[in-house]
């Protein structure tokens, strides 16, 4: 079990929903069948008293009709004070989590307060917070994940109020967080508050992985990508947005036309080895999308672990930013959304979850070494794969299924079974 302390801000990625929050948030007062009760009394009392002139008759009826107003006041005193969030509060690994592998040093650079795994369980904290004292009651719902939500309280301490959920086993990809509302009320039940919040994502839940070096396809172009080399640092590895300070020369005017807005190439440094790791852009499941995410996760993990860097593409998709070639981390949370991912040149998304057609092309990253993880024969990845072999990278291929590629490289076929 990874947990944090409890004391700390939501983890990156949780939500909040509170009456001054400028993210999408409305809210409104509706009135209950317990108020119309209540007038219905006051206006009978009151009846009775100017017919039968008895005096305890009108004050029975004043007394009902300043329950109401203070009933109204605590209510919207009530729901200008609570505010909301959610987010992930600690995991329980899977048995074949590849957490339990995975260095402690890496693991303190990792998400907050912890990575969380397909397959694994998280537990989805629920918080109400109040300002300026205790408030309540409270009532929250929504859907975390494939967990939906219901709780209440009648009372949230001026500390704060917090609820634990379990969600999983979990599916690769963003733990969506939808349709969250917040409603509060007066004690009575006389007046409601409801307000909506914007939906979001309470964590990222990456592919699972594990070493593929003990095939021996996959150790042979390791160790050329692991290989220590001379350069110049003038190779091209990939294009990023454009930066202050940039240099005229380094703008990359056809995809910058493409784009609609400046992008400038990017060069490797000397002396190191990029392996480019090209997915398929139009899995036909959510089950092959896994195993391509998995298969491809393993080779990044390798490559790293043994001093190379990485780059992940799919065509119609942005590649993984040159910055990021040796952060296992970022290059899994490319895998996580894969391959509906949004382009981080223009944030637009590139695929609804799950397949579909891909909505814009870009260009392969140059790289020195590829490896294909497919479960088709696109043209677009096999032109791409045979690029970096005509300029004398080394290129082999995983195939999930048993779709006929055309391309002369080591190919090695797997199914939908994990571990291999």
């Amino acid at each position: 079990m990874r947990d944090d302390d409890g004391t700390g801000p939501l983890t990156r990625g949780s939500g909040r929903m509170g009456s001054k929050d400028p993210s999408g948030i409305s809210g409104r007062m509706s009135l209950t069948w317990r108020l119309v009760g209540a007038l219905a009394v006051a206006a009978v009392v009151f009846y009775y008293g100017t017919t039968s002139q008895v005096a305890w008759l009108f004050l029975l009826a004043y007394w009902i009709a300043a329950l109401i107003v203070a009933a109204f006041i605590y209510a919207r005193w009530n729901w200008r004070g609570l505010s909301a969030g959610f987010g992930l509060a600690g995991t329980l690994s899977a048995p074949d989590s590849p957490v339990e592998g995975l260095p402690e040093q890496l693991l303190r650079s990792g998400p907050i307060p912890a990575p969380v795994f397909e397959g694994d369980t998280a537990q989805i904290e629920l918080r109400l917070t109040t300002k300026g004292g205790a408030r309540g009651p409270a009532r929250l719902s929504g859907s975390v994940g494939p967990v939906d939500i219901r709780t209440a309280t009648g009372v949230v301490p001026k500390s704060g109020w917090s609820e634990r959920r379990t969600a999983g086993p979990l599916a690769r990809g963003p733990i969506l967080a939808k349709s969250w509302v917040l409603e509060s009320s007066d004690p009575l039940g006389f007046f409601r508050f409801r307000r909506k919040g914007a939906d979001g994502e309470a964590g990222l839940v990456l592919p699972r992985f594990m070493s593929l070096s003990a095939q021996p396809q996959a150790r042979e172009l390791e160790a050329s990508v692991s290989a220590p080399r001379a350069g110049s640092g003038m190779e091209l590895f990939g294009v990023r947005e454009y930066r202050p300070g940039d240099t005229l020369r380094r703008i990359h005017w056809r995809s910058s036309a493409r784009r609609g807005e400046l992008v400038v190439r990017e060069y490797e440094p000397p002396g190191v080895q990029t392996l480019g790791i090209f997915c398929d852009p139009n899995p036909s499941s959510r089950e092959v999308a896994d195993q391509v995410a998995r298969l491809a996760a393993s080779e990044a993990w390798d490559c790293i672990r043994d001093g190379g860097s990485v780059v992940l593409w799919a065509p119609g998709m942005e590649p993984s930013l040159p910055s990021e070639a040796r952060s296992l981390w970022a290059l899994l949370e490319w895998l996580a959304r894969y391959p509906s991912l949004s382009s981080p040149l223009r944030g637009e998304v590139a695929r609804s979850a799950g397949g579909g057609a891909a909505t814009e092309s870009s260009d392969p990253p140059q790289v020195n070494d590829a490896v294909g993880v497919t479960a088709g024969a696109g043209v677009d990845l096999v032109e791409a794969l045979e690029t970096v072999q005509q300029r004398g990278g080394r290129v082999r291929a995983w195939v999930v299924g048993d779709a006929d590629i055309d391309l002369e490289v080591p190919i090695q076929r797997v199914g939908m079974a994990w571990p291999l």
